[in-house]
């Protein structure tokens, strides 16, 4: 069975009756569900760029994405509402992580009174359409409200100065748990001494990531650190388990990759 810990609410993963459709044809055990860029739920697969494949692509594809989130993307009402929505109609499958913007001073301050009303799983922050820093107050208030509700902290960072940014947080700040979605930062965590105990890594991604890619991570990190996404409806759920089915892992591995792992960090 998998545990995607990384889906969107959106195409595939937008309505009960495509959510059930998905679980049964690729044996989902629970799905990791957050809100889509302003609940837009007509989303698919981006465009298809050269430079998307290189190592670093994700830097430059994270500028595009805030630009376009800032200026092009139609708001569509509450995305954690609809979310919720979901799970409450699905409770067997959907596990509901909260989109968060450190920034929002209104939903921050109000954040925990959310939290016990929606009864999250964990905390979604997505760098690539808000641009907070770690090293500001926000994200650390944040982090501090995650840690009193043992919520973990699923994060798409931004660029390479915030990745550096983080592993200096996380050296100061053991409790806290996070998942780093699409691996990025890798070659900077895996160079590093903090301690990692609290860090996992999420498989997800484009053409930029391929199974060696995912091979090194094992390696640096454990496999017991590393955990199945797919980021649905941006990537093609068969090409993230091909990246997986294409290392020859044993059963043992793939099992704590596509659930264990996950199950172990949000305690199922």
């Amino acid at each position: 069975m998998i545990i995607d810990i990384h889906a969107h609410a959106a195409g595939n993963y937008g309505s009960v009756g495509s959510i059930k459709n998905m679980a049964l044809k690729y044996g989902i055990e629970k799905i990791v569900l957050c809100t889509s860029p302003k609940n837009n739920g007509n989303l698919g697969e981006p465009p298809s760029m050269p430079f998307k494949q290189k190592p670093d692509s994700i830097y430059m594809m994270n500028r595009m994405n805030r630009f376009a989130y800032k200026h092009f993307f139609k708001d569509n009402g509450d995305g954690n509402q609809f979310v919720c929505e979901l799970k409450n109609q699905l409770p067997e499958l959907v596990l509901q992580f909260l989109w968060v913007d450190p920034l929002d001073a209104a939903y921050m301050n109000n954040l925990e009174n959310t939290i016990r009303t929606y009864q999250p799983r964990g905390i979604k922050l997505q760098q690539s359409w808000n641009p907070f820093k770690i090293d500001g107050t926000e994200f650390n208030n944040l982090v501090d409200i995650c840690c009193s509700y043992q919520l973990p902290i699923f994060i798409h960072l931004y660029s390479k100065r915030e990745v550096l940014k983080l592993l200096r947080f996380i050296s100061e700040n053991q409790n806290a748990v996070f998942i780093i979605g699409h691996l990025i930062g890798t070659d900077f965590f895996s160079k590093s001494s903090v301690n990692l105990k609290n860090v996992y890594f999420d498989t997800s991604s484009s053409n930029r990531i391929q199974s060696n890619d995912i091979k090194q991570a094992i390696e640096a990190f454990g496999y017991e650190h590393i955990v199945f996404g797919t980021d649905t409806p941006y990537i093609s759920f068969d090409e993230q388990i091909n990246k997986i089915e294409q290392l020859n892992l044993s059963d043992n591995i793939k099992e704590h990759i596509y659930s264990l792992n996950t199950k172990r960090i949000l305690s199922i």
